[in-house]
């Protein structure tokens, strides 16, 4: 009896199970067949990178792992080398394969989601070379065994060779790279926004179904069905039977926008961001290679260029922090042979890693924030940890419904400085030229970290120019260096011909910098010298509130000229009459009622306070200043000029008349 229920017990496990593995594999067929524009959209959460999870317009600058991705995507391609239009594409197997597993570890480093403090750094490597000798094959594996010693918990690292685009950028100029240089040679299917329905249009699938034609260029074209092929979709997305040839080049795609006739063309992202009237809708299909896929996925991309043929060979770094896309500084190294060039890469790539700080509550002198990966970190001497001193760059990024930042980068002239630590909780205080660049309200679509700053350079040129006047140099201005901890000030110099001066490094972390001229405060400027080679302030110019105080200045010396006068005349005019001189009085009581009064001087000055009011419109705080002086003179000139003296004197007079033409002595 106890056998037989032993095997019953035994049967209906099985029977479950397939049960079990029956619905398992429904569902994820139906994950598999459900179209891609059915997702609907999440909100994102705020201790997430903008799309980790977050399904929005497609081809926007928000992140690609917001777009769902069919499970055949995932797998090895399928080559076929006839598309849906009869265009041949030849595809390399190998390379078909590389692209696809490329692919899908863009969408595994997208999907990671951790609590910030025990995330790691989603890394990526690219590396430049000028060699064809170093290639990723023969520094990866000598460069990992590097990184791991300071890395293995923190970091996931993929390294890749650079796409053309970004490789092209490096050997330009490292230092002058940002996000529209490095994406602008992405192709993207541009849509106008006035299309009927462009409201429905977000990922390719939908350009596919409602619109009729896409133009582009022959070359252009057969670009981007042969990197569709690599991922294995032989008709991109459905797109591919829409793409019609043009004859001529990219001009002359652009060029068509403006018939009325053309609903949408494939075009590469830099020319999409030049149409106009009406703007275009970006839409970003499934290709091998994207730069802006990667720079959604990963939270640092290391951009390596290294100059073997030199000698000594040279290593140079840039660090993109992909959530505010900032680049940061150059760091450089040379490397004496090819053998230590894995290490070299590996030290220099750790000069230019800028640890990353969550803000979560700024006031308007100090800041809060979480050390990303903080928990992960057992070293108290690992790159990416803080210590009290240390200075940090604050950045905003603030997205629209779409998630494309309207908002994002460093705080002008604004930084943070380590004090304390509760926990993995990073205590800072806060110093800004402008108040309130870190406060605000809380919300899913705005971000706020701070960067720790790696400076370079051996110092750094600060540039005074008029606001919004470049051209306009702030000639002769002196900038004063205020201790952090008390109010003590120091001359530094004054700007030369240009509006620049040259600011050393110093011991201290930073230094805090104070604009002056004519004795007034126009500006608090926060630097950190050697982090930039320079550093351009447009400021509000003085110039016109020196014009109203010189001119004040000359009102109240005529005011006092004018008491003077009006004291002499007081003086012979009692004269004359203890003299009993009355003609000679009353001709000198004339000339003093022809002075100036005060509502003469009055007048004046109201209309020269209008007029540099007027000049001082977009500058509320130099105007209060001019106000204050004119009032100032207005009480002088009300205290000291007044129809007083003119009374008594007459009275005097009359009491003369009447006493025979002569007053007695009188004391003054």
């Amino acid at each position: 009896m106890i056998r037989w229920n032993l095997l019953t017990t035994v049967l209906l496990v099985a029977a479950l199970n397939n049960v079990g593995w029956s619905m398992q594999t429904t569902t994820n067929t139906q994950t598999t067949t459900k179209p891609q524009a059915e997702v609907e959209p999440v909100e994102t959460d705020p201790d997430k990178k903008p799309g980790s999870g977050d399904a929005v317009e497609a081809g926007s600058d928000a992140p690609a792992a917001q777009k769902p991705i069919a499970s055949e995507k995932n797998t090895a391609p399928t080559i076929d080398s006839n598309t849906s239009d009869g265009m041949e594409i030849d595809v390399d197997p190998e390379e078909a394969k590389a692209a696809a597993d490329s692919y899908q570890k863009l969408m595994a480093a997208a999907d990671i989601d951790l609590p910030w403090d025990y995330s790691p750094y989603k890394v990526l490597i690219w590396l430049v070379s000028d060699s064809p000798d170093l290639s990723v094959s023969t520094i990866e594996q000598p460069l990992r065994k590097f990184l791991d010693r300071d890395y293995s918990a923190i970091w996931r690292v993929s390294i890749a060779k650079a796409p053309r685009a970004v490789a092209t950028a490096a050997q330009r100029n490292m230092a002058g790279m940002d996000y529209k240089i490095i994406t602008a040679a992405d192709p993207v299917l541009a849509v106008k926004r006035d299309h009927k329905d462009a409201v429905r249009i977000r990922i390719a699938e939908n350009v596919a179904q409602y619109v009729t034609k896409v133009y582009g260029t022959k070359g252009r074209i057969q670009e981007v069905k042969q990197r569709a092929a690599l991922l294995g979709d032989k008709t991109v997305s459905g797109v591919g039977p829409r793409l019609e040839v043009v004859e001529g080049d990219a001009l002359a795609v652009s060029e068509l926008w403006a018939d009325e006739a053309t609903e949408a063309v494939l075009v590469s992202r830099g020319a999409a961001r030049l149409l106009d009237d009406p703007e275009a809708k970006v839409v970003l299909p499934e290709l091998a290679d994207l730069v802006s896929r990667s720079v959604d996925a990963y939270d640092k991309i290391f951009i390596v260029k290294l100059q073997v043929n030199e000698v000594p060979a040279q290593v140079s770094v840039v660090e993109m922090d992909t959530l505010m896309r900032h680049f940061g500084p150059v760091a450089k190294m040379q490397s004496g042979s090819r053998h230590t060039l894995p290490t070299t890469i590996g030290q220099t790539i750790t000069q230019a890693f800028a640890p990353v700080v969550r803000i979560d509550n700024a006031g308007q002198r100090s800041a809060t924030g979480l050390l990303r990966a903080g928990g992960l970190i057992v070293d108290e001497d690992s790159p990416a940890d803080l210590k009290v001193g240390d200075v940090l760059e604050p950045m905003t990024r603030k997205n629209d419904r779409n998630g494309k930042p309207i908002i994002i980068g460093p705080i002008d002239w604004a930084f943070l400085n380590v004090t304390a630590f509760e926990g993995r909780n990073v205590k800072m205080d806060f110093y800004a030229g402008r108040a309130g660049g870190l406060q605000g309200r809380k919300n899913k679509r705005t971000f706020r970290t701070a960067l720790k700053v790696r400076p370079f350079e051996d110092a750094s040129i600060v540039r005074l120019h008029l606001q919004r006047d470049p051209s306009t140099p702030m000639i002769g201005y002196e900038l004063y260096e205020k201790e952090l901890k008390s109010t003590k000030m120091t001359f530094i110099g004054r700007t030369d011909w240009d509006g620049r001066l040259r600011i050393e490094p110093t011991e201290a972390p930073f230094r805090l910098l104070y604009v002056k001229n004519g004795g007034a405060v126009l500006a608090r400027l926060p630097i950190v010298p050697g982090l930039h080679e320079f550093d351009v302030a447009d400021l509000s110019g003085d110039d016109t509130r020196l014009q109203a105080e010189a001119y004040i200045r000359g009102v109240q010396n005529a005011i006092i000229d004018l008491v003077a006068v009006r004291e002499l005349f007081k003086f012979r005019i009692r004269y004359r009459l203890e003299r009993g001189e009355m003609e000679k009085a009353k001709t000198l009581l004339v000339a003093l009622r022809e002075q100036p009064s005060n509502e003469v001087l009055a007048n004046d000055m109201g209309k020269k306070q209008t007029y540099f009011n007027n000049l001082l419109a977009r500058s509320a705080n130099q105007r209060a200043k001019v106000d204050q002086m004119f009032g100032i003179t207005r009480e002088l000139l009300t205290t000291h000029i007044n129809g007083k003296l003119v009374r008594d004197l007459t009275n005097e007079m009359n009491e003369a008349r009447q006493n025979g033409g002569k007053t007695p002595r009188k004391d003054k």
